[in-house]
C-alpha cells in the first residue's frame, strides 16, 4: 500500500489525515473486500508516526464500518456500504446501476393472496380483495442486499404473471410497459432486529439491527399501486438524505 505524505503542519490532525487516507483508498477500491492492510508497526513507518497515532485512525475506520480486526489475519478490508438517496422515487435496480454494479433478484414467492386490513388500507381495497403478491431477495453484483415483500394491485391494466419475472426483472419497468407510470411514494425507515425469515431472506447470519421499509407507490393519478414491506442489511446499506433550510426560518 502507498501512503501519500502526512503534512504535519496542517491543522488537521495526523490521525484523521491517515484515516482519509486509507478511506479514499477503500472508497475508490484501490484496497478492496477482503484485503488486508499493513500492520500497525507498517503504517507507522509508511506514514512516520506514532503507533498510538496509527491505532487511532485504524479504530476510527473499524468504528465507520470500513475495516475489522479478523483473528491471526490482521486487519480486514470491509464490503463499503452503498449509500441510497431517499429524496427520490426510484427502483432497487435504478439505484445498483448507480452505483456501477449489477442487479439481481432470487423469485422467492410470486402468488395472488387476499388484502389483509393493512394492505387493503394501503392500497385503497377492500380487505379481502386478491392482490399480486411478489417477494424476492434483492442482490447487489453477488450480495444480497435486501428482501422485498410487495403487494400489488391486481386490476384489469394491472395482470402479472409469475412467468415475467426473472432475476433481472425491474417491477417498476414491468409495470411502465403496462402503461402505468409511477409517480411519487410515502415511506416509512425505522430500525428492526430481523427474525429468523428474515434473516434467512437477506443470507444473514449475525443477529444485528436492520433498515426496515414500508413503502406506498402511486400513480400519476394519485392512486395507490404498490405497498411494499423492505428490508435491508445495515453492514452493506445506508441512506442519505439532503436538507434544506425553510425558507420561513429566522433561527436555526
Amino acid at each position: 500500500m502507498k501512503a501519500f505524505v502526512i503534512d504535519k503542519q496542517s491543522k488537521l490532525p495526523l490521525h484523521f489525515q491517515i484515516y482519509e487516507d486509507i478511506k479514499g483508498k477503500i472508497e475508490s477500491k484501490k484496497l478492496q473486500a477482503g484485503d488486508k492492510i499493513p500492520s500497525e508497526k507498517e503504517l507507522q513507518t509508511l506514514y512516520d508516526v506514532s503507533r498510538i497515532t496509527v491505532r487511532r485512525a485504524i479504530h476510527d475506520l473499524e468504528n465507520e464500518g470500513f475495516v475489522k480486526k479478523s483473528q491471526g489475519k490482521g486487519t480486514i478490508v470491509c464490503s463499503t456500504k452503498q449509500k441510497y438517496d431517499l429524496k427520490r422515487l426510484s427502483s432497487f435496480s435504478e439505484d445498483v446501476k448507480e452505483h456501477g454494479e449489477i442487479s439481481s433478484s432470487i423469485i422467492r414467492e410470486f402468488k395472488i393472496v387476499k388484502a389483509d386490513h393493512k394492505t387493503a388500507y394501503s392500497l385503497g381495497i377492500l380487505e379481502g380483495e386478491e392482490v399480486y403478491y411478489l417477494e424476492r431477495s434483492r442482490l447487489s453484483g453477488d450480495t444480497v442486499v435486501g428482501l422485498h415483500k410487495a403487494f400489488i394491485k391486481k386490476t384489469d391494466e394491472i395482470s402479472l404473471d409469475r412467468l415475467e419475472f426473472d432475476e433481472t426483472t425491474s417491477l417498476y419497468e414491468r409495470l411502465k410497459m403496462k402503461g402505468i407510470q409511477l409517480k411519487y411514494a410515502n415511506e416509512i425507515l425505522e430500525a428492526q432486529m430481523p427474525d429468523k425469515e428474515i434473516k434467512k431472506g437477506l443470507g444473514m447470519k449475525d443477529n444485528i439491527p436492520i433498515f426496515f421499509k414500508e413503502r406506498i407507490t402511486y400513480d400519476t393519478s394519485g392512486v395507490p399501486i404498490e405497498f411494499v414491506k423492505m428490508y435491508y442489511r445495515s453492514d452493506v446499506y445506508q441512506y442519505k438524505v439532503t436538507l434544506d433550510v425553510n425558507d420561513g426560518s429566522k433561527n436555526l
